[in-house]
């Protein structure tokens, strides 16, 4: 999602504009302090992913990229992509390729 996303929009890298603020993120820097007491998330080259079974999804922190929120440009572009079929395939779509809580 977050490759279609900056493919879709050259103005946005949200990886690069993610990449190690985590700390910036109450949640998320507990996780980058001591990334071996979480289990379920895995700390690599300043991201975040959360790991379960069936897949692994990148942490969206809650920030600002410039005037506008991080988890509001991923929703955003996520319900363009999808051509506007609604919010539960947006959730699916999103619940599939990113986290964040």
């Amino acid at each position: 999602l977050v490759d279609v996303i900056n493919s879709s929009d050259p103005r946005i890298d949200v990886k690069q504009s993610i990449l190690g603020r985590y700390a910036e993120d109450p949640f998320f820097k507990l996780i980058v302090d001591v990334p071996t007491s979480y289990k379920n998330f895995e700390y690599r080259r300043g991201l975040v992913y959360v790991k379960d079974k069936e897949r692994r999804a990148l942490c969206i922190p809650d920030i600002m990229i410039g005037k506008r929120r991080a988890r509001e440009i991923i929703i955003s572009q996520a319900h363009s992509i999808l051509a506007h079929l609604g919010p539960r395939k947006t959730i699916v779509y999103l619940h599939d390729n990113v986290w964040w809580k």
